[in-house]
C-alpha cells in the first residue's frame, strides 16, 4: 500500500511541476524549423530554450534563454551536422571561450570574449591544422590553444 501511495504522490508531483511547454514551427517542406520551450510565469509564458533547424532538417543552433537573454552554452551547427561555433553567453553577451570550426570538424579559431569584445589571446588554425598568429604569420601550435606560438 505504501509503495502505491509513493508512486501516486510522485506521479502527481511530476504533473504539477511540469509547467514547460513547447512550440514547434515547420518549413513548407514539413521539416521542423524551430522548437521553442516555454515555462509559465506570473507574467505569462517565457521562452527558456531555443532550437532551430536548417531547411534540410539538421539542427542549426541550440541554447537556453533567461529573462529574454541568451545564457549559458550555445552551439551552432553547419548543415552537415558538424559544429560551427560554440561558446557561452552571459545576459545576451558573448563571454569566455568561443570555438569556431571548419565544416569538416577541424578547429578554425578560438577567441576569448569578455562582455562581447575579444579579449586576450586569439589563435587561428589553417584547415590543415597549422596555427597562425594574429598578424597572419604561420607558427608551430603549442600543446594547448592558449600556448604561445613557437618560432619556426
Amino acid at each position: 500500500m505504501k509503495k502505491n501511495l509513493t508512486i501516486l504522490i510522485l506521479f502527481v508531483s511530476l504533473l504539477i511541476a511540469s509547467d514547460t511547454s513547447k512550440t514547434i514551427k515547420t518549413y513548407k517542406n514539413g521539416n521542423i524549423s524551430s522548437i521553442s520551450y516555454h515555462t509559465d510565469t506570473e507574467d505569462g509564458q517565457k521562452i527558456i530554450r531555443q532550437e532551430t533547424f536548417h531547411f534540410t532538417g539538421s539542427k542549426a543552433m541550440e541554447g537556453n534563454i533567461q529573462d529574454d537573454y541568451k545564457v549559458g552554452i550555445w552551439t551552432y551547427y553547419f548543415q552537415n551536422g558538424e559544429k560551427r561555433l560554440e561558446g557561452e553567453y552571459i545576459l545576451g553577451q558573448k563571454d569566455g571561450l568561443w570555438t569556431y570550426w571548419y565544416d569538416n570538424g577541424i578547429i578554425a579559431s578560438k577567441y576569448f570574449y569578455q562582455s562581447k569584445t575579444i579579449d586576450g589571446e586569439r589563435m587561428e588554425w589553417h584547415i590543415d591544422k597549422e596555427c597562425w598568429t594574429r598578424s597572419a604569420m604561420p607558427c608551430e601550435c603549442g600543446p594547448n590553444w592558449w600556448s604561445e606560438c613557437e618560432n619556426r
